[in-house]
């Protein structure tokens, strides 16, 4: 059975953050809050989020039976300071696309590729789209997350920048049927180049969380989340005594809280000892 975000709250483990003794009760309490409205607002929209630690690698088996509307936003043990900034990445993306469509109706080839029949000179204008959206995501998780959850604490996502399509480079990835490769700049073959055009489109996405599109994104999230709530499968525990959970070192035959799908003795565990 996949992971609820019930499963996720309860079981938090030790993180490189330590965001459990760096943030105070009410304010853990107020993550987890947010994780049950994030979690409503995805059901309202169809969309099935994954809870579990290797959520990124249930994901890619997932969308290989084709598109999916699954979610995925944990990849370590931490449940405020990095599964929090997850879960607003995602939140923005959805509103940036269509929210109850797979993969928010973003192609699964961006933004390393492009469709066949689009003309080589257009390519950079076709991933720019997405390459704003996927900017917005980045830059806008301190505005979105005091916006709807009251959140003012330090909130992370998954890198220090988000997963761009520049045009020019010479990096290629695989791209589904029907799409065409783009050579590109890469984080790694070309981290400055890759973190100066980076960094332009994070600067600019700032500025188009106006007071107006934040109210508008907080009434399409709450629309949602009424619907999810709706169809809750079960009551929630209420967010404070959750937030009493201390983190815990995984059982040696438990999976790792790295989210590597090994289990803990075989992979930190075993590092550890």
């Amino acid at each position: 059975m996949p992971a609820t975000v019930v499963d996720a709250v309860t079981s938090p483990f030790p993180c490189a953050c330590n965001c459990y003794d760096q943030l105070t009760l009410d304010q853990r309490a107020e993550g987890i809050a947010a994780l049950y409205r994030f979690d409503d607002a995805m059901r309202g929209w169809g969309q099935t989020v994954i809870w579990d630690l290797a959520a990124s690698k249930l994901f890619l088996i997932q969308r290989q039976l084709g598109e999916v509307k699954w979610v995925a936003v944990r990849d370590t043990g931490c449940i405020y300071a990095r599964l929090v900034g997850f879960c607003v990445h995602e939140l923005i993306h959805a509103v940036n696309g269509d929210p109850r469509a797979a993969n928010y109706g973003v192609p699964l080839g961006v933004p390393y590729g492009v469709p066949a029949a689009l003309p080589i000179a257009d390519e950079a204008a076709f991933l720019l789209r997405y390459n704003e959206h996927e900017a917005r995501a980045w830059a806008g998780l301190a505005h979105v997350a005091y916006r709807l959850f009251g959140i003012a604490w330090e909130i992370y996502p998954a890198r220090e920048i988000g997963t761009y399509g520049f045009v020019g480079g010479d990096a290629i990835c695989d791209v589904p049927a029907g799409y065409r490769p783009v050579p590109h700049y890469d984080r790694t073959l070309h981290p400055r180049r890759y973190a100066a055009l980076g960094q332009k489109l994070e600067d600019d996405a700032r500025a188009w969380f106006t007071a107006e599109r934040l109210d508008a994104i907080a009434a399409q999230f709450e629309a949602a989340e009424a619907i999810g709530r709706a169809q809750r499968p079960r009551e929630f525990p209420h967010p404070r005594e959750v937030a009493r959970h201390k983190p815990r070192v995984p059982g040696r035959n438990d999976l790792c809280m790295c989210g590597s799908m090994k289990k803990y003795k075989q992979c930190c565990g075993a590092r550890a000892e």
